[in-house]
């Protein structure tokens, strides 16, 4: 009976440090303003495990800091800690409420275990989103 809490206990342990380590590769429900003029936000820090050759990133919702909501997409890419752009693509359109999309690295970029995400409008108006991203 003694061994069976252990090992019980072991299993429970092993299954939340998984759950915290998974948690810690994500970041939900982040606000960012998207400058006027389809300006990039400020980059923001994704680990990756560099088991994939991609980020993901959704967009919960956008909205503009003032008139009518019109706005439904919004830009995002992947860079390095210089800025340099390290995704396969220019940009990734994020669709409000549709779920994460893949943002694809290079090849060469792929080690990497920490790279950067940006953000920006889908018009020249400034905004609001909540996005979601995630390492992979």
């Amino acid at each position: 009976m003694n061994k069976k809490k252990k090992i019980t206990t072991v299993i429970v342990a092993m299954a939340m440090f998984c759950m915290m380590s998974i948690s810690a590769l994500a970041a939900t429900n982040v606000v960012v303003s998207l400058p006027k003029d389809q300006a990039w936000t400020t980059k923001k820090d994704v680990t990756r495990t560099g088991n994939y050759s991609y980020i993901e990133a959704s967009c919960d919702s956008v909205y503009p800091t003032s008139g009518n909501d019109n706005f439904s997409k919004i830009q995002s890419r992947v860079v390095n800690s210089s800025g340099t752009l390290i995704m396969k693509k220019d940009y990734v359109v994020l669709k409000e409420g549709e779920g994460y999309e893949e943002l694809p690295i290079k090849d060469g970029y792929l080690s990497l275990k920490t790279v950067y995400i940006q953000f920006r409008g889908n018009t020249s108006s400034a905004a609001e989103a909540v996005v979601n991203y995630r390492g992979k």
